[in-house]
C-alpha cells in the first residue's frame, strides 16, 4: 500500500511540472501581427511604389502606435499621407508630393 502512495505522489508532481511546462512552451505562441513587418521608413519612391494592401498595412500599424516616416517628412505629415493614401491611393502620393518632395 505504501508503493501506491508515493507513485501518485510522483506521477502527480510529474503532471503539476507537465502542466507548468507546457504553458510556458504555450506562451511565445502569442498571436502574430503582420503589421510588425511593416518596415518604419520609406523612401518617397518605395512608398509611390506600394500597393493598396501594403498601405493598408502602414496604415494599420500607424493605428497599432507604430511610428512610420517617409523620407523628408516629419512623423506627423507621414503618418498624415499614409492615412489619406489609405482612403484614396491619388490624393496620398499627391500629398507626399507636396509634403516631402517626393
Amino acid at each position: 500500500m505504501a508503493q501506491h502512495t508515493h507513485r501518485r505522489a510522483i506521477l502527480g508532481w510529474i503532471g503539476l511540472f507537465g502542466l507548468t511546462g507546457a504553458a510556458a512552451l504555450a506562451q511565445p505562441a502569442e498571436e502574430f501581427d503582420p503589421a510588425e513587418l511593416v518596415p518604419r521608413r520609406f523612401s518617397p519612391e518605395e512608398f509611390a511604389s506600394l500597393d493598396a494592401n501594403e498601405i493598408y498595412m502602414a496604415s494599420l500599424a500607424l493605428r497599432r502606435g507604430r511610428r512610420i516616416t517617409i523620407d523628408g517628412c516629419s512623423a506627423s505629415d507621414s503618418a498624415e499621407v499614409i492615412r489619406l493614401a489609405a482612403s484614396d491611393r491619388s490624393a496620398g502620393l499627391q500629398k507626399m508630393r507636396s509634403l516631402c518632395g517626393g
